[in-house]
């Protein structure tokens, strides 16, 4: 039997959960008909936080492995929304692995993260500079990464001798840059670069308003409070405080249709993972 297991973190913001993981489940199961679907979530505190609030049930990976094996599931592709190649997908694999070695049957397919290659890059940048066509050529675009601590980043550049994973987040800039888009900056919450390195490129183009926006799949606590929230550490407020005029759009990457055709592409192409 066949099956497809679509794996995000979670979010306990329920009209982004709609719009982005729903939304992106959704364009897989249609791309897949051949395919049982299951769905699974990587934060055990998302999960046991929207069980009890609201009584939602979302499988752990763990849940969801069990439920493709009692289900007699023997060849599943697993797809994620993770961006790049971090704890989550380490997550991902070492329990897709698992459940392949427990069955000499089984065949383990994992989707690499979103922004795996260059070309996956360059995607996500059109799909970006798509998303905000209307943004005037005198104005910027903020997007607000989350990034990967100091801490996480040498311990996975230790692990199979990672380049730097926040190198992303400029290579993403770089690639907005290569489209025209020269005043479309990224920065990161956790990593880098951060808030500061950005205004000041912001400060360098002469832009008066800013853009602000989530470069995360969902639109959820980092983007309500940490970008756009009234806090004066919002990166909203501070740019405010230093005299520019903000816009802030509250979508998540996972709303887009580029990006949502990214995460079916992914499945299309995943890899057999080695026993």
């Amino acid at each position: 039997m066949k099956g497809l297991l679509s794996v995000s973190f979670g979010t306990s913001y329920v009209q982004t959960r709609e719009r982005t993981i729903d939304a992106v489940e959704a364009r897989l199961a249609d791309a897949f008909p051949d395919r049982a679907f299951y769905s699974a979530w990587t934060s055990g505190r998302i999960i046991a936080k929207v069980r009890a609030e609201r009584g939602e049930e979302h499988d752990t990976l763990d849940e969801a492995f069990a439920r493709v094996s009692d289900e007699g599931v023997d060849d599943l592709i697993v797809t994620t929304m993770c961006l790049m190649d971090g704890h989550e997908m380490r997550k991902i694999e070492n329990a897709a692995a698992a459940w392949a070695r427990a069955d000499e049957k089984r065949v383990a397919r994992v989707a690499n993260p979103l922004l795996a290659s260059s070309e996956d890059r360059r995607a996500m940048a059109q799909a970006i500079s798509d998303e905000f066509a209307a943004v005037p050529s005198e104005e910027a675009l903020l997007l607000m990464g989350h990034g990967i601590s100091r801490n996480l980043k040498a311990a996975l550049m230790a692990h199979d001798q990672h380049d730097d994973p926040n190198a992303v987040y400029s290579q993403i800039q770089d690639e907005l840059h290569a489209l025209g888009r020269t005043r479309f900056f990224v920065a990161t919450v956790e990593g880098v670069p951060v808030f500061e390195d950005a205004l000041v490129e912001i400060e360098a183009c002469g832009a008066k308003r800013v853009h602000l926006a989530p470069f995360m799949i969902v639109a959820g606590d980092h983007a309500t409070n940490d970008l756009a929230g009234d806090d004066e550490d919002s990166w909203k407020s501070l740019l405010e405080a230093r005299g520019y005029s903000t816009d802030v759009t509250l979508k998540g990457l996972g709303e887009y249709e580029g990006v949502q055709q990214l995460v079916c592409d992914h499945a299309h192409v995943a890899r057999v993972l080695e026993r």
